[in-house]
């Protein structure tokens, strides 16, 4: 038997769960089926069920679609010559990406599944826990170079940058029309206090 171009698969299993997210937006979690996510993918139900068992693994994976390119900002960071200026352009770039159409709506419904089932949940807090241990990592990288200041807890201010990039999203889905700036500069004080 020839193995699958796993490139392909993942691409195929990426797309298939950016349908999912779109149907379980449109639909709620509880209200869509498999036969409408394979409908959505244009994929058989057979292929389907290749990549994901069940709609609880699909919704897992619906959770976790926007992770890779927030980690990849994340690493980004990393590189930056002056990490301050950097965290503050992070949190805009997160709180952008959270405002892109049904984004808080889709982590809202994961988030109220997560309460639900224990499955999603597990996969909901790993991916988080991935996200706070990449920060804390690149933070760390700048503070043992010198430019963040050496008794800085840098695991607390991770927990705080990435729960506020959360809730603003959040925020700004019930008040749309906010501008992002002024709220930056407002967190911006807790970023500068990083300064060696």
């Amino acid at each position: 038997m020839r193995t699958a171009d796993p490139d392909l698969q993942r691409r195929r299993s990426s797309e298939i769960a950016m349908a999912a997210a779109r149907v379980f937006l449109a639909k709620g979690f509880h209200g869509a089926s498999m036969q409408d996510v394979a409908r959505e993918a244009g994929v058989s139900m057979g292929l389907l069920y290749r990549y994901y068992d069940d709609k609880a693994a699909l919704i897992a994976a619906a959770a976790t679609i926007d992770r890779a390119p927030l980690l990849a900002e994340i690493a980004a960071l990393g590189a930056a010559d002056d990490p301050l200026a950097g965290l503050e352009a992070l949190l805009v770039s997160f709180i952008g990406a959270a405002m892109e159409p049904g984004y808080v709506d889709l982590v809202t419904e994961v988030a109220a599944e997560a309460c639900r089932n224990a499955r999603v949940a597990a996969v909901l807090q790993q991916d988080e826990l991935e996200l706070h241990a990449a920060l804390v990592a690149v933070l760390e990288r700048h503070q043992a170079a010198g430019r963040l200041r050496a008794n800085a807890d840098l695991a607390s201010f991770a927990l705080l940058f990435l729960t506020l990039a959360d809730a603003l999203a959040l925020r700004l889905r019930f008040e749309p029309g906010q501008p992002i700036t002024p709220l930056i500069r407002s967190f911006s004080p807790s970023i500068w206090a990083l300064k060696p």
